[in-house]
C-alpha cells in the first residue's frame, strides 16, 4: 500500500470512529390550550388542508364567533368558538357543531378527531393564517 493511500484509509479511520448512530424518538405533538387556540385563529384568514380528502379551504376567524369560509370556490358561512378544553368547534350552514382539538407538531398546526380505537386521528393540516379577513371581494 503507498503512504498517500494509507493516509487517506487512516483518516477516514479515525472520522468514522467518532460517528455514533443517530436514534431520533419521535416527536410527540402538543395539545393547544384554549387561549393559545383562540389567539391561532381569531381576526386571522386560514388554509386548511383536509388530509382525508385532499380538500383545500380558506377560511375567517371573525372575533365575533362567526366564520367565512371559501371551499370548492364556493362561500359558506357559520360560527366558530374555542371551549375551555381547548377544543375549536364550527357549525357550518345549518350542520351541526363540531369540535375538534388543536396540536402543534414540529412547527406546524394540525387538527385531529378522535378515532374509533379511543386514540386520535390527524385530519386536518393547517397551512398559513394570514391576519386579516383575505375573503371579502
Amino acid at each position: 500500500m503507498n503512504f498517500k493511500k494509507g493516509l487517506v484509509i487512516g483518516a477516514c479511520a479515525v472520522f468514522l470512529s467518532g460517528c455514533q448512530a443517530i436514534t431520533t424518538k419521535p416527536v410527540q405533538p402538543v395539545k393547544l390550550a384554549g387561549d393559545d387556540v383562540r389567539l391561532l385563529f381569531e381576526n386571522q384568514t386560514v388554509e386548511s388542508f383536509n388530509l382525508i380528502t385532499g380538500t383545500t379551504s380558506f377560511s375567517f376567524y371573525r372575533p365575533d364567533g362567526t366564520v367565512l369560509q371559501e371551499r370548492y370556490w364556493e362561500m359558506r358561512h357559520g360560527t366558530w368558538q374555542v371551549t375551555q378544553e381547548g377544543q375549536i368547534c364550527m357549525a357550518m350552514e345549518g350542520k351541526a357543531e363540531r369540535c375538534r382539538s388543536v396540536f402543534m407538531e414540529q412547527g406546524k398546526y394540525y387538527k385531529y378527531r378522535d378515532d374509533e380505537q379511543g386514540g386520535l386521528e390527524k385530519i386536518i393540516r393547517y397551512r398559513q393564517f394570514i391576519d386579516g379577513n383575505k375573503l371579502d371581494r
